[in-house]
C-alpha cells in the first residue's frame, strides 16, 4: 500500500525560481505516481489531488483515513529543493 503525499500547495508555494513553483511540480509528480501506481494494482490513496492548502494535520489525518496505522504503509512524500547557481 502507498500514500503519496504532496506538502506544498495552495497559499504554500514551497520554492520559487525561474517561474517554477515547487507546489505544481510536486503536484504533477504526485499525481504521475498515483496514477501509476494504481495501474500496477498497487493499493494507494494520494494526500491532495488538486492545488490546495493543507495544514500538517490534516494530511496526516487523510493519510490514516486512507490505511489506518498499518505498519505495511509506505509514504512518499516529494519535495524539489532550490539550489543556487553553479
Amino acid at each position: 500500500m502507498g500514500q503519496t503525499d504532496t506538502p506544498h500547495g495552495g497559499i504554500d508555494s514551497g520554492a520559487v525560481g525561474n517561474g517554477l513553483q515547487e507546489k505544481d511540480l510536486n503536484l504533477q509528480a504526485a499525481q504521475y505516481m498515483y496514477k501509476r501506481l494504481k495501474e500496477l494494482g498497487i493499493p494507494t490513496t494520494i494526500t491532495r489531488d488538486i492545488d490546495e492548502t493543507l495544514e500538517r494535520d490534516e494530511r496526516i489525518s487523510r493519510i490514516f483515513e486512507s490505511f489506518g496505522n498499518n505498519p505495511d504503509v509506505i509514504l512518499v512524500s516529494n519535495h524539489i529543493n532550490a539550489g543556487g547557481e553553479t
